[in-house]
């Protein structure tokens, strides 16, 4: 029996209010939303981002797949994403040849139809949380978060707030930050295969690089000799090497040392997942995960981030002083 590791990660739900915002604006839990989503889109197009006349060839694409309501226990859904166009490439290992055997696949379905290249991930949602499987190529939480913006202003209000994600559990980050004087550098780096869609450095390293024909590689580094950087500035970079967005991000401390991952300071679990006869994971596995870790951080006997209803208890996100 095989199996394959899989990471499940806690994000606090927020939204960006600016001078766009309606007045009367109240933040919904998030199951709330999703059901008006899903009452009001039959089709996985009028779930998808960008919308269906407006998808360009190399587009990064986003859509829920399936949403399932589970009342107090909140609402599982799939994400897929994909880039529209892209043609995979696949080789037959041997290790003995000098260089492998590269090809492209063109994928079609069963109709004929040209097919798509899709990474799908689960995620379970409930009041001012979302816990999201963590799945390589699925554009992360930033290319989430943009979907799901989008899709409130599509069906709940077309001025709605952006959705911005926080880590749980920050304190630690924090606290490590100013006893070390602050941040004094920052350094990203950014690939060229890396989805940049929904991420703001990302998105600038890649307009960065895209000024120097044939640069497949960009790495910039912010620097402050006298003073300090900002730290939330430099933990949302962090975060976005976590969504694949930059492929690398290393914060300086002004009084030395450095830090380049944040799995020590957020909320998270590691789980293993049962392999089905085709190779892929078990969704039903994943699924019973997720219920599982929601339901372990809500347990009132136990010093988990939220209540019962998924609301957040006196936790700070990463993004907060």
């Amino acid at each position: 029996m095989s199996y394959v590791s899989r990471t499940l990660i806690v994000k606090a739900l927020g939204f960006r209010v600016n001078r766009n915002t309606p007045e009367e604006w109240v933040p919904q839990k998030i199951e709330e939303t999703l059901k008006v989503i899903s009452k009001n889109s039959p089709t996985i197009g009028g779930r998808h981002y960008p919308e269906v006349h407006n998808i360009e060839k190399g587009s990064s694409c986003y859509f829920i797949n399936r949403i399932k309501n589970s009342g107090v226990n909140g609402c599982v859904f799939d994400v897929c994403a994909y880039i529209h166009g892209h043609v995979p490439e696949s080789m037959s290992p041997d290790l003995s040849k000098s260089e492998a055997d590269i090809k492209a696949v063109v994928l079609t379905g069963d109709d004929g139809r040209p097919g798509e290249l899709v990474h799908t991930y689960r995620c379970i949602a409930l009041g001012e949380i979302i816990i999201v499987e963590s799945v390589k190529g699925g554009g992360g939480t930033a290319g989430l978060a943009t979907l799901l913006t989008a899709l409130m202003r599509r069906f709940v209000n077309p001025r709605h707030p952006a959705v911005e994600f926080s880590d749980i559990g920050s304190a630690d980050l924090k606290r490590l930050i100013a006893s070390q004087g602050g941040v004094s550098k920052v350094s990203a780096k950014l690939l060229q295969e890396t989805s940049t869609r929904g991420s703001t450095f990302g998105h600038l390293l890649s307009s960065i690089r895209g000024k120097v024909p044939g640069a497949n590689k960009c790495l910039v580094s912010w620097e402050a000799e006298d003073k300090t950087l900002g730290a939330d500035e430099a933990i949302k970079m962090l975060q976005e090497s976590d969504d694949d967005s930059l492929s690398s991000v290393t914060l300086y401390f002004k009084n030395g040392g450095s830090i380049s991952d944040l799995n020590k300071y957020r909320e998270r679990k590691p789980v293993r997942i049962q392999l089905v006869d085709d190779g892929r994971p078990a969704v039903t596995e994943i699924e019973v995960e997720l219920k599982k870790y929601l339901n372990d951080l809500r347990d009132p006997k136990k010093p988990g981030p939220i209540k019962s209803d998924g609301t957040l208890k006196a936790v700070k996100k990463l993004s907060e002083e």
